[in-house]
Parts: structure tokens; sequence; C-alpha cells
């Protein structure tokens, strides 16, 4: 279960920081303190759906959208490499995210040829 909490907390971070939002700017617009999504984005918080709804509708993301991506990163036990490179994203600018993309492109093409 506090694998499932810590993904959640993962991908709105990501999602925020994506938005360019501040945890200030993202507790104003989904009406909660600004604490709070601190606590939610480093896994100590477990959410309600009524927050969890409040907190993707500040970031303009339907729940069913937010919970398949969940879906797909979640893993009980293991920490697949995928997985800890996403951690690792989410403490990243959204224009750095854009530039390591770039070179993993640039990686993966080039080990194709």
């Amino acid at each position: 279960m506090d694998d499932l909490i810590k993904s959640v907390g993962i991908h709105i971070r990501m999602l925020r920081k994506s938005k360019n939002l501040s945890q200030e700017e993202l507790a104003f617009k989904a009406s909660v303190h600004p604490t709070y999504i601190g606590q939610v984005e480093r896994g100590e918080k477990n959410l309600t759906i009524s927050s969890l709804h409040q907190i993707t509708n500040a970031l303009e993301i339907d729940l069913g959208e937010f919970f398949s991506v969940i879906e797909s990163n979640y893993t009980s036990t293991e920490n697949l490499p995928y997985r800890l490179i996403i951690e690792l994203l989410s403490d990243v600018n959204i224009n750095e995210q854009q530039q390591l993309y770039t070179i993993f492109k640039q990686i993966i093409e080039w080990r194709k040829n």
C-alpha cells in the first residue's frame, strides 16, 4: 500500500512540475493546504478520493487518465528501473525533463543502429 501512495505522490509532483506550478499554487487551485500537497507528494499522506479529485481538477487531468498512468507504473514490490527514473525526474523542472528525454531518445536511436 505504501508503494501505491508513494506512486500517487510522485505522479502528482510530476504533473505539477510539468505545469510549472509551485506547491502553493497547486494548493490554492485545489483548495487544500500547501503543506498537504508536500505531504502527498512525499507519500506521507493517504489522500481521500475527494482530495485527489480536487487536485486532479486543479492539474486539469481527469481521474481516469490519472489512474491509468498509476496502474501502468505501479508494482507493489519491485523497484523497476523506469520507476526509479520517473522518481528522479519528479524533482527536475519541465525544461530539464525535455532535455533528458532528448538524450534518452538519442541513446535509444543510437543503439538501434
